[in-house]
C-alpha cells in the first residue's frame, strides 16, 4: 500500500484571558466578571452548541479560585476567574480535544467553518479585552522522510551535524533535550520549558502517541504509516502578539500561512554541511509561500476511550489465551463454551451491581452521548489494530 506524503498546519490547545476594558473598584469586580461572562458565552455560543456550564469540581486553572466547565464531557473546557484578583482576568482554556469539538460542533449546527481567527474575531466585544495567553501551533507530518523523527535529529542536534537559526539566521539553541524510551529518544524539547519561557517547540511521534492513548485522532494514526509532529507553544508576550495578528487574518489560507511562519520564523532547521534547511524546514517554508486550503490541519474528533478497554481484552488481559487454552485441552466449541459462562456471569452478577459503581455511571454520563454518534458496528472498526 502506498502512502501519499503530505504536511498539514494547525493549532492544538488554546488559552485566551479577558481583562475588563477599564479598573474596577474591588467590590463591584465580581459583578463586572459576572457581565463578562455573560457576553463571552452568548459571543462564542458555547452554551448553545453543549449546553449550560456548571461549577467546575475539577479542572480550574492554577492561580484561580473558582470556575465553570461542562460536566459530563470527555474533553475538557473551562472558564476560571479569581474572587478578588481582577488583574488575572477571566481565563478561557480550551484542550486539544475541546477546540477540535467545538470547531465541528460549530459547523454542524451552523453550517460555517470555524477556526482561531473567526473565532478571536467573533468573541470581541467593548465589555472586555481578550487576548490569548496561550497557543500552541502544529506541523504534521504524515509518511514523511524517515529522517524526520525525534531520535535522529536529537542525535544530529547532539553532533553537531544540524543547527537550529530564526528567520534573521540567529542559533536559536540554547538548551534541548530528550525523553528517552527504551534506548529511542521518543519526543525532543529544543528550549525551555519553564513557566516563564515565552516560546519553546517539541517534536514527537504523534502516531505512537494517539495508537497508545487511544486518543480523539486514533483512526488517523492507524490509517497513516508515519505521523511526526512538530509543535510550537508560545506564550506571554508571543501570544499577546499573535492575538492581534489573527485579526487581521481574512481566510484560511491566509491562517495556513501565518501558522507555518510563526513556526519557521523561530525553528529552522540546518545542514551544517550542505549549509541548507533540512527537507522538513523546506516543507513547512513552502507552505508559507503557497498556501492551499488542504494544508489545514481539520481534525474530527472521536471519542475512543471505551477502546481501550476493548484493546486491554483483547491483548493483555489474558482473555484471549484463556479461550484458546480451553480450545486445545477440550476442543472444538470449549472456547465459546467459556465465553458463554462469562456472559452468564455478566448477567447474573454483574449487571444487578453496575448501577450501584459510582465510576461506571459517571463514565456513561460523560461518554454515551459521543459514542452514540456512531453505531457499534462503526466504532469497533479498527480496534484489532
Amino acid at each position: 500500500m502506498k502512502y501519499k506524503s503530505t504536511v498539514k498546519v494547525g493549532i492544538d490547545e488554546i488559552t485566551l484571558v479577558l481583562f475588563p476594558n477599564e479598573k474596577v473598584p474591588p467590590d463591584e469586580w465580581i459583578i463586572k466578571a459576572d457581565e463578562i461572562l455573560g457576553r463571552f458565552i452568548d459571543l462564542s455560543k458555547i452554551e448553545e452548541l453543549f449546553g449550560k456550564m456548571q461549577e467546575a469540581q475539577y479542572g480550574v486553572q492554577q492561580g484561580y479560585s473558582t470556575g465553570l466547565t461542562f460536566e459530563n464531557k470527555p474533553w475538557h473546557m473551562s472558564i476560571s476567574w479569581h474572587e478578588y484578583l481582577q488583574t488575572m482576568g477571566i481565563c478561557i482554556k480550551f484542550s486539544a480535544y475541546a477546540w477540535s469539538v467545538y470547531q465541528s460542533t460549530f459547523f454542524e449546527r451552523y453550517g460555517k467553518r470555524m477556526n482561531i481567527a473567526l473565532f478571536l474575531k467573533m468573541i470581541q466585544s467593548d465589555f472586555y479585552i481578550a487576548r490569548l495567553s496561550r497557543i500552541d501551533m502544529t506541523a504534521d507530518y504524515f509518511n514523511f522522510h524517515k529522517c524526520f523523527n525525534p531520535n535522529t535529529i536529537y542525535q544530529n542536534l547532539k553532533s553537531g551535524s544540524i543547527i537550529v537559526k530564526d528567520y534573521k539566521n540567529r542559533s536559536m539553541i540554547k538548551t534541548f533535550n530528550g525523553v528517552d524510551k527504551n534506548g529511542i529518544i521518543s519526543t525532543l524539547y529544543v528550549g525551555s520549558r519553564k513557566s516563564n519561557t515565552r516560546c519553546f517547540t517539541r517534536i514527537y511521534d504523534k502516531k505512537a502517541e494517539q495508537i497508545e492513548t487511544k486518543g480523539f485522532r486514533y483512526e488517523e494514526a492507524i490509517n497513516c504509516k508515519s505521523w511526526i509532529r512538530q509543535e510550537v507553544v508560545f506564550k506571554g508576550t508571543y501570544a499577546h502578539q499573535i492575538t492581534e495578528e489573527l485579526l487581521n487574518i481574512t481566510d484560511e489560507k491566509e491562517l495556513v500561512q501565518f501558522i507555518a511562519h510563526q513556526i519557521t520564523d523561530r525553528y529552522r532547521f540546518y545542514d551544517i554541511q550542505t549549509k541548507k534547511e533540512m527537507k522538513y524546514t523546506r516543507a513547512l517554508l513552502y507552505i508559507m509561500n503557497n498556501a492551499q486550503f488542504n494544508h489545514l490541519s481539520t481534525a474530527i474528533a472521536k471519542d475512543n476511550d471505551l477502546k481501550r478497554s476493548i484493546i486491554y481484552l483483547l491483548k493483555g488481559s489474558g482473555l484471549c489465551p484463556t479461550f484458546y487454552k480451553a480450545f486445545e485441552v477440550w476442543g472444538e466449541g470449549a472456547d465459546k463454551e467459556i465465553a458463554n459462562y462469562l456472559f452468564e456471569y455478566y448477567e447474573k452478577f454483574y449487571i444487578p451491581e453496575a448501577n450501584q459503581k459510582k465510576e461506571i455511571k459517571s463514565w456513561i454520563k460523560k461518554h454515551r452521548s459521543t459514542l452514540r454518534q456512531q453505531t457499534i458496528t462503526e466504532y469497533l472498526k479498527g480496534v484489532w489494530v
